[in-house]
């Protein structure tokens, strides 16, 4: 079998166990990131923070890997959405548009499920 296709085939398999997997884990922090908001308990939205920061340096680690299967346009957009993301979660908890975080996160998950 010719290498390209056995690749894209491992391709095809491997991404939708893997869109599962990542909407799990943002779908998780999203949840906790609500929760610290309405709470506004400041240790845990500077815990949540910090792993929603994680979650969204991969992601734009992800669309920065030439490799990656996503086409280009697409990975273009989530690139930038990651920036702005990071660029609120670089603020203090209580400077930052945490609503757009939350927001934005939960279109990524929506669109990870779909």
């Amino acid at each position: 079998m010719n290498r390209a296709i056995q690749l894209y085939q491992q391709t095809r398999q491997l991404t939708p166990q893997s869109k599962q997997l990542d909407a799990q884990v943002l779908s998780q922090i999203c949840f906790a990131l609500q929760r610290a908001i309405e709470s506004k308990d400041a240790f845990a939205l500077n815990q949540v923070c910090g792993d929603c920061r994680l979650v969204w340096v991969t992601i734009r680690g992800l669309m920065l890997d030439d490799n990656h299967p996503y086409p280009q346009a697409l990975k273009h957009s989530l690139l930038q959405l990651a920036e702005t993301v990071l660029n609120e979660l670089q603020l203090d908890p209580a400077e930052a548009d945490l609503t757009l975080v939350l927001q934005i996160s939960q279109e990524m998950v929506a669109g990870l499920e779909a």
